[in-house]
């Protein structure tokens, strides 16, 4: 008789989790005997299942983030968690930040796939300096001097 399985409903009588390289560290008692884990590892499954279920909430149909319309669909989605209280603050706070910098990205890939040239002025004309506008202190000597009929002191530069 296998001392792991009970004799009289052959279900597990201890943990049946095993770690990545096959093994079976866990010695707990069962506690969930539809899966054959322990509490512990039984809260873990749900709770790995809990985030691919927002995972696939989040991301939905989209693979790749190349719109704003896919990021505005997925930030609406991160919206709904944190307002039903689904997911933390703070990591809907770095997620929404990914958002932000996944949005401002889009000009610089739109920039790069765009298929006009880039035009290259070589010879641009300089500004105009014919219609300058007077010194302020030296229209007010203008002033002084049409007003009093005499050539105005010029100031020292």
């Amino acid at each position: 008789m296998n001392p792991e399985t009970s004799a009289v409903n052959s279900t597990p009588v201890r943990c049946q989790h095993r770690s990545p390289s096959g093994r079976r560290f866990c010695r707990m008692p069962v506690s969930d005997p539809q899966s054959g884990l322990c509490f512990r590892h039984a809260a873990s499954q749900s709770k790995a299942k809990a985030q691919a279920a927002q995972a696939s909430r989040l991301i939905g149909d989209t693979g790749e983030f190349r719109s704003a319309v896919e990021i505005n669909r997925s930030l609406g989605e991160l919206y709904n968690l944190l307002a039903n209280d689904e997911i933390a603050p703070r990591r809907a706070a770095v997620m929404a930040y990914t958002c932000s910098l996944l949005l401002r990205s889009l000009v610089a890939i739109e920039h790069e796939l765009a298929d006009a040239p880039q035009r290259i002025i070589i010879d641009m004309p300089g500004p105009t300096r014919d219609d300058v506008p007077m010194d302020p202190e030296r229209a007010m000597y203008q002033r002084t001097a049409a007003l009093y009929g005499k050539e105005p002191n010029r100031p020292s530069t």
